[in-house]
């Protein structure tokens, strides 16, 4: 088996990166959330009209120049796009007209934003990396792909599409979908592989008029608790493949209690 890479990759795809070995975030938030059974069983993401906007979002705020976003037709089972999905590039994300213009109006929320439009026009920036490491506690490969990342100040950022980017709204799915986790071992992992990491934000984009956009700077506080937590679980994996036992934990029954729900 080839030798993963190591370090900070700067020119390689998204799709190569899926191919390279290492346990990534999302890994980690699926054993944080649920357990190592649930993670030996997951499958990868589909190519959903949801997931295609996101890409295409993030691809026109990280990538502009490279044009990857395609309008197609009104819908997806038309002839014509299915011809525009068989024939574009690996990279490249076909729309349908009512995607297309949704995906116009997030980009241009994020961008009218003068916060996050400095962020995303950041000269210093680093858009699409891919970082390597093995982890010398636990002896795993691991890996990430921050969005953007701002080698000199250490500051990582993630775009999010989501349905709500108030304060309260945001911080509601953080925890439903564990994205301090993901924070968490960003941060963690580019420490690892020897590079400046110093903060991370999320830069929430709402996929539903009036398409608000609002940084949401994850606290030093909540940072430090997720590492623990990501290290705890990157022991408990490196644990189980030592001994081939992939289970929940959840022990032999549990009391559904009042306060529970």
């Amino acid at each position: 088996m080839d030798m993963p890479p190591s370090g900070i990759v700067y020119d390689m795809s998204n799709e190569e990166y899926h191919k390279q070995v290492g346990y990534s975030s999302s890994a980690i938030k699926t054993v944080c959330k649920q357990s190592l059974a649930h993670y030996m069983a997951q499958k990868p993401l589909g190519d959903s009209p949801a997931f295609a906007l996101g890409s295409a979002v993030h691809a026109t705020l990280l990538e502009p120049e490279r044009d990857l976003v395609i309008k197609g037709p009104k819908t997806r089972a038309s002839k014509m796009f299915k011809e525009l999905y068989s024939n574009k590039e690996d990279d490249q994300v076909v729309l349908t007209e009512v995607e297309y213009y949704v995906h116009n109006k997030m980009c241009s929320s994020a961008l009218d934003n003068p916060t996050c439009n400095k962020i995303l026009k950041d000269s210093r920036r680093v858009t699409e990396s891919s970082v390597f490491v093995t982890d010398k506690v636990t002896g795993l490969n691991l890996k990430t792909r921050p969005d953007l990342y701002i080698p000199k100040t250490g500051q990582l950022y993630d775009i999010k599409t989501t349905i709500d980017a108030s304060p309260t709204g945001f911080a509601e799915q953080v925890g439903k979908y564990m994205y301090h986790i993901q924070a968490a071992f960003y941060v963690l992992t580019c420490k690892k592989a020897g590079l400046k990491a110093t903060e991370f934000s999320f830069i929430a984009v709402e996929k539903t008029a009036p398409y608000i956009t609002h940084l949401h700077k994850v606290s030093p506080e909540l940072l430090k608790e997720a590492i623990e937590q990501v290290k705890e679980t990157l022991a408990h994996i490196a644990e189980a493949n030592k001994t081939g036992v992939f289970g929940t934990g959840w022990g032999e029954y549990s009391t559904l209690k009042v306060g529970d729900f």
